[in-house]
């Protein structure tokens, strides 16, 4: 996977560095990512803001998927 378009919004009370993310996928992750954690430019201290998007650009059931309140990533 890789960010796109990334903008920090701010900071979370863990410490957790908010980011505002566009992140591209070639196939759905087996898992939907919560930090940067292997996401090419971003970093393991990175949590997504609401409304930040992963797309999949390969086959797939579900292609968008967007962050809710708390991050998580939510297929639409």
């Amino acid at each position: 996977m890789t960010a796109v378009s990334t903008r920090p919004i701010g900071k979370r009370e863990d410490g957790k560095q908010m980011v505002e993310a566009v992140i591209i996928a070639d196939e759905t992750p087996a898992e939907l990512p919560i930090t940067g954690d292997g996401i090419s430019g971003m970093s393991v201290d990175d949590c997504f803001a609401p409304f930040s998007v992963l797309y999949v650009v390969g086959e797939a059931e579900n292609k968008v998927y967007i962050a809710n309140e708390s991050g998580a990533f939510i297929a639409q």
